[in-house]
């Protein structure tokens, strides 16, 4: 259902009916990348670049949850290779895609562990603040959200997809303007509960009261404000995608990033 869902949204942001095939070698290399163990790509400054520039989006799959845009990833315009090789101060291709390859692979886990960012207010790129114009995503009228702790742990207890075996295939079959990117899944973005707010509650030890059965009893206020929390969820990833910094890598992890 995932999949499906995927490659409809994917369709969805497609703005003409035909694109050119991604070229062999880039293919080549972003297979190469999603087949290694996802926990033995090391986190480098070089990811560090291009994990500032990622733009969220929201991927419309059930409650719907954050995501990665896969159609423009970066901040910086619609050729996302150059944008790349700018920020890496490279002319080499084969070594762009490479790591951006890896970004897609990375963001589950600097999100989950490896980045670090203090509550505090942030602002929101410029060219992304248009995306947050609506009262639910808590971003203010100058372009600054209030991230909370109770962000964070959402942020870290997200259950992330990757676009793996079909979807990445149907992901590289729309050629080159598209990524593999991961996103939340949104119809249990936080656990196992078919209602999510229930998972928020848990997290945030607060847990709903439980009827006879082991129901939770829901609550409409507790509801609403649960519900808003994980909207600002958005938000709350752009920002610490934006802002957040992680340990400098060692010589050694960067020579093993290849």
């Amino acid at each position: 259902m995932l999949r499906r869902t995927l490659l409809l949204t994917l369709a969805s942001l497609s703005a003409a009916p035909l694109r050119a095939l991604a070229s062999p070698g880039r293919d080549a290399i972003i297979r190469e990348v999603f087949a290694a163990p996802r926990d033995s790509l090391p986190y480098t400054a070089q990811h560090a670049a291009l994990m500032r520039l990622l733009r969220v989006q929201w991927m419309p799959v059930e409650s719907g949850a954050p995501a990665i845009d896969f159609e423009q990833p970066l901040l910086g315009g619609g050729d996302t290779l150059a944008v790349v090789r700018g920020a890496l101060g490279t002319t080499d291709d084969a070594l762009a895609v490479r790591r951006m390859a890896q970004v897609c692979r990375l963001v589950p886990r600097y999100v989950g562990s490896i980045g670090r960012l203090a509550p505090g207010r942030y602002d929101v790129p410029e060219p992304m603040r248009a995306a947050f114009d609506f009262p639910e995503s808590g971003v203010d009228s100058q372009g600054m959200f209030a991230l909370r702790k109770e962000h964070l742990i959402l942020l870290r207890a997200a259950v992330w997809r990757e676009a793996d075996g079909p979807a990445l295939q149907a992901v590289l079959r729309e050629g080159d303007r598209f990524w593999p990117m991961p996103y939340i899944d949104g119809k249990r973005p936080y656990g196992n509960a078919s209602f999510y707010q229930v998972d928020i509650a848990r997290l945030l030890g607060e847990p709903y009261s439980l009827d006879a059965d082991g129901y939770a009893i829901t609550e409409p206020e507790k509801d609403a404000r649960l519900a808003r929390l994980h909207h600002e969820t958005l938000a709350a990833l752009q920002v610490f995608l934006r802002h957040s910094t992680a340990a400098k890598p060692s010589r050694q992890s960067t020579a093993r990033a290849g």
